[in-house]
């Protein structure tokens, strides 16, 4: 039988417990668990930019949706049920504002009876 070092064995039981961290974070985020899928639409038009949550599912859905946008002292929370029907797409949520994209911190959350579902975000 071979004996491992103190260092390889802690190095070894650290990269499996990394691995396995980011095996369960890659179920939440993303924006698919399941039936659901999810992001954030962001427009602009003439310098004004929408941002709106949208959700599609394959089977019938409900829960409670979590749309937050900020950007320097100012910070928008909307946020509340929704029911979807099995192959339904919905707009969740709308926030509009002046100016660019840079600088804000968008977050849409989804929390169902399967879990919390973090959306993404590519502004």
């Amino acid at each position: 039988m071979t004996l491992l070092s103190p260092k390889i064995a802690l190095g070894t039981a650290l990269t499996a417990l990394a691995l396995g961290c980011t095996a369960i974070a890659g179920q939440t985020d993303g924006g698919l668990q399941g039936p659901v899928s999810c992001t954030v639409d962001v427009t602009s038009r003439s310098g004004m930019l929408t941002l709106e949550g949208v959700v599609s599912t394959t089977e019938a859905l409900s829960g409670t949706y979590h749309l937050r946008v900020a950007r320097g002292g100012t910070l928008m929370n909307q946020g509340g049920p929704f029911t979807l029907r099995a192959g339904d797409t919905d707009r969740l949520g709308r926030v509009m504002l002046n100016g660019p994209a840079s600088g804000l911190d968008v977050e849409l959350t989804l929390e169902t009876a399967s879990g919390t579902t973090r959306c993404p975000v590519a502004l």
